[in-house]
């Protein structure tokens, strides 16, 4: 695949991607709150950054981050490393109770939250090449 090509599938990608992950955290954030109370921002972010409750998010935050960074320095040379986001992207969301860490909190938050639940389906969507 050329590069053109694989930046236009990540540039679909991406939004619905990043929708996904802020419909991860809010959904995260409030079972959180739930369980501890209210927190401010920076509170919520540096549990976010450091409590292992929160920890399974991190896979997803890292290929996100990655993505932005790849799509930043673009060029043909960045192709083969889009490729391979896309790919971890297409592995991580696979919905799972008796998968890895990942997957079985990733089942869950989608039991919990609609939102996470049409952002799914938006990303897999860009991932499958299709309009969103």
């Amino acid at each position: 695949m050329n590069a053109p090509s694989v930046n236009v599938q990540v540039q679909d990608v991406r939004p619905a991607l990043l929708d996904l992950h802020r419909a991860l955290i809010d959904s995260e954030r409030r079972e959180y709150e739930r369980a501890r109370g209210r927190l401010p921002d920076g509170e919520f972010l540096a549990a976010l950054l450091e409590d292992p409750d929160l920890a399974w998010l991190r896979p997803l935050t890292g290929v996100v981050g990655r993505l932005d960074a790849l799509l930043e320095e673009g060029g043909p040379q960045s192709a083969p490393e889009l490729e391979a986001c896309v790919a971890q992207v297409r592995s991580l969301l696979k919905p799972d109770p008796a998968g890895p860490e990942f997957q079985r909190k990733y089942a869950e938050a989608l039991q919990r939250s609609p939102g996470a639940v049409v952002d799914h389906g938006r990303t897999m969507l860009a991932l499958r090449g299709k309009p969103v």
